[in-house]
């Protein structure tokens, strides 16, 4: 799938039971690790950056620094789980 990210969007800290690749295809695109969404400990990654998360559902999040577009591959059925529940959009209107 390809996301279309916003200047300023943030990806709260998620997680996928099957293996992820992401490719940053325009922009930047801010990837930090953990449970915990901190902008000060994301990796910064430009246009043709590549991250390779593992299967496993290790906790990431990130945040584009400028309109973004990231073309993200996941193993399997698309499964995406919060590590806060309350930041699942998918629960908004509920």
């Amino acid at each position: 799938m390809r996301l279309l990210l916003p200047a300023g969007y943030i990806i709260p800290p998620h997680f996928h039971p099957g293996a992820e690749q992401s490719t940053v295809l325009s922009g930047t695109y801010n990837m930090g690790m953990g449970s915990r969404f901190d902008k000060v400990n994301c990796k910064k990654m430009p246009a043709g950056s590549i991250a390779v998360m593992p299967a496993g559902g290790i906790p990431h999040y990130g945040w584009a620094s400028e309109e973004t577009i990231v073309q993200v591959h996941i193993d399997g059925p698309l499964q995406i789980t919060y590590v806060n529940r309350n930041d699942d959009p998918r629960l908004k209107n509920k």
